[in-house]
This record gives C-alpha cells, sequence and structure tokens, in this order.
C-alpha cells in the first residue's frame, strides 16, 4: 500500500505545472475619420485610456496573450490622433496624448508575440465577393503589409476574414460601391501605386458589419468625395468666346491632376446650326500639368451660339464635368460684305459724278 501511494505521488509530482492559457485579442473598430483627416467624434480617445475598451487588453491582463489581430486601418486612426486632430463640430480633439501612449504601449507589449493582420477596415466576406471577388487575395496581402509598414516588425498576413456574414446596404450605397470600384478600376493605370492602394481600401470602410446606419452613411458621402476627386482629375476649364471671323480658334485649357500622362479624346459638339465644330483626338497631357488646346470653329451666321465639351479618356471613363461655352457671334458673312462694298463704290462713283458735274458748270459760267 506505501508502495503505491509513493507511486502516485511521484507521478503527480512529475506532471507539469499548467500554465495560464494562451489567449488571442483582437484590435479593431469602424473608421472615426473622414477622407479629410477630421473625426467623426471623440470616443476613441476615450476607448484608448487605460480602463477604456481598447486600453485595458495593453494595460490589464495582456501577459497571458501570445496573439494579436490588428486592423491597420484601426491603428491608422490611433496614429493620426497622436499628431493632433480635430473633431467635426467641436474643434480640437482630446486623445492626441492619450493616442501616443497606447502606441507606446502596443509595441511593448506585442514585442515577441505573434501579430496577424485583420483585413483593412474589417470589411464583411459577403460584400467582398460581391463588390471585389477578383481582390480578395490582394487584401489579404495588402493588409498586412500596411500594418507591417506602420508597426515596423514583420506581421502575418490574415487567414480569412473576421466578419463573413451580410447586413444590409441602402440600394444608393450598393450603387456607390459599383460606381466608385469602376472609376478607380479606370483610373488605375494614371495612378502611383500608393495612390491606387489607397483609393482601392477607402472602398472598404463603409463594409465594416459594426457601423451604425449613421456612421455607414458618413463614410458613404466620404466614398462619393472620392469618386468625384477621381473624375474631376482630369477637366477642362470654362470660358466664353466673342467670334469675330467665319473661320476662328479658341482656345481652352485641359488640366491632369494625375501622376502619369494620360490621353483623351475631347468630343465637341454644337449648342445650333450657327456654327460646326468637330471633336479633337488623341490629345495627350503630361501628369501633373495643364495645357492649352485650340478649337476650330466655322460660323454660318451672327448671333449666340456655343459649343460642349466632354472628356473621355482611352480606357473608356468620363472625366470631368461637361462644359458648355457660350459664343457670341459677331462675323459680317461675305454676301453681306459683297453688298456694303458694292453699295460704297456706288456712292463714290456718284460723288465723283456729282464733282465733275459741278467743275463742268463752272468752266461754262467763265466762258461767258
Amino acid at each position: 500500500m506505501k508502495k503505491v501511494a509513493l507511486a502516485l505521488t511521484v507521478l503527480f509530482l512529475s506532471l507539469p505545472v499548467p500554465a495560464h492559457a494562451a489567449s488571442t485579442v483582437t484590435l479593431t473598430a469602424p473608421s472615426h475619420r473622414h477622407l479629410d483627416g477630421t473625426f467623426t467624434d471623440d470616443q476613441l480617445a476615450k476607448d484608448l485610456e487605460p480602463a477604456g475598451k481598447y486600453g485595458a487588453p495593453l494595460f490589464n491582463n495582456y501577459s497571458s496573450v501570445n496573439t494579436w489581430k490588428i486592423d491597420p486601418s484601426f491603428i491608422e486612426d490611433i496614429q493620426a490622433m497622436s499628431l493632433g486632430y480635430k473633431v467635426a463640430g467641436v474643434g480640437e480633439g482630446k486623445g492626441k496624448d492619450v493616442a501616443g501612449a497606447w502606441l507606446k504601449r502596443l509595441k511593448a507589449v506585442t514585442q515577441g508575440d505573434r501579430i496577424e493582420a485583420i483585413v483593412y477596415a474589417n470589411p464583411s466576406e459577403y460584400w467582398i465577393a460581391k463588390f471585389f471577388p477578383h481582390d480578395r487575395d490582394f487584401l489579404l496581402n495588402v493588409s498586412a503589409a500596411r500594418l507591417t509598414r506602420i508597426l515596423e516588425r514583420y506581421v502575418y498576413p490574415p487567414k480569412g476574414y473576421e466578419t463573413q456574414g451580410y447586413f444590409s446596404l441602402t440600394s444608393p450605397q450598393a450603387r456607390l460601391m459599383n460606381i466608385a470600384e469602376d472609376r478607380v478600376a479606370l483610373s488605375a493605370a494614371y495612378l502611383q501605386s500608393g495612390q491606387l492602394e489607397d483609393y482601392k481600401l477607402a472602398e472598404l470602410k463603409i463594409l465594416n458589419a459594426s457601423l451604425t446606419s449613421s456612421q455607414r452613411q458618413s463614410l458613404a458621402y466620404d466614398l462619393a468625395a472620392v469618386v468625384n476627386e477621381l473624375r474631376n482629375s482630369v477637366r477642362v476649364s470654362t470660358g466664353k468666346f466673342t467670334i469675330t471671323s467665319a473661320n476662328q480658334k479658341v482656345p481652352i485649357t485641359l488640366t491632369n491632376d494625375f501622376a502619369q500622362p494620360i490621353a483623351v479624346d475631347l468630343l465637341i459638339r454644337s449648342t445650333n446650326e450657327k456654327i460646326y465644330v468637330d471633336n479633337i483626338e488623341n490629345v495627350l497631357v503630361a501628369g501633373k500639368s495643364k495645357i492649352q488646346v485650340m478649337i476650330p470653329i466655322k460660323t454660318f451666321a451672327s448671333g449666340d451660339s456655343g459649343f460642349v465639351i466632354t472628356v473621355k479618356g482611352h480606357t473608356g471613363g468620363v472625366y470631368g464635368q461637361d462644359v458648355t461655352y457660350p459664343l457670341k457671334i459677331v462675323v459680317i458673312s461675305p454676301v453681306a460684305t459683297w453688298i456694303t462694298g458694292a453699295a460704297a463704290l456706288v456712292l463714290f462713283g456718284a460723288a465723283i459724278l456729282k464733282s465733275l458735274r459741278r467743275i463742268r458748270r463752272g468752266r461754262k459760267g467763265t466762258t461767258k
């Protein structure tokens, strides 16, 4: 009996002492920023405090954590806070120091632990498959690269999407997503790689499942601004002209805000039959520059007219807004010019004849 008891004691003592169970912490939140950098509210400043929603995992009970899943969009918001920021309708934000301390603590606490990226802005995989079916793997990789640059250490790419389920979008929001994706695709050839990445990731913020309806709509307005920004990257200037000859050229300015050169066609139509204008094709504009293009105009009658220009890129996209150029035509037609000239000759001849008659009458008076 003593031998059995001794054996059990030895077995018990030889068993490993259980350590604290390893755990994973996920750090993500819907975006709190507009595209211009202004924050929608200052709630994140409270959540980053040591007792807050995102502060507690770093300042309390972090010793058992060995894996951190982090959203790069969330960290970018906090980085922006740490540099000083403004809150819409309020003014200067109060979380600059809190954000800086939180980032410093994050790097210290996660040192030696495994960090996995979450797909940027934590979008639902359901909507990724709907709007970006060809970008699923690209978004996994680019999210890891983005977080690696921020934290300045190796980050594992996401194994998948944290959220897979469906949530509702309004019809305008769904339509906006399709329009935004088309516009980014049409402009991709003229964007630098970093710009293309920024525009692509900006589309994802509206697809976070945790957004309230008002937050989602606010981000939808931001996305609409992205679409307009890209569309207006190539545009023609406004203006109005006076035409004084039957064939005349008028100057318009064409601007390209893209970093890369772009070739466009100017589709031109007249507003009435008093003038004729034709398209001008394959106009090349260097990156970040503007050029002057001369528009040939043939006039048929005096009065008011005009022409409308549409700028179309060679990838199929229309850029800028259609611009109407009013024209005031003060040209005298060739027929009118001939009649006026003939009348002037007749009057001139009549004046000469009258002078000759006076001279003859004068001579006769002298002879008598």
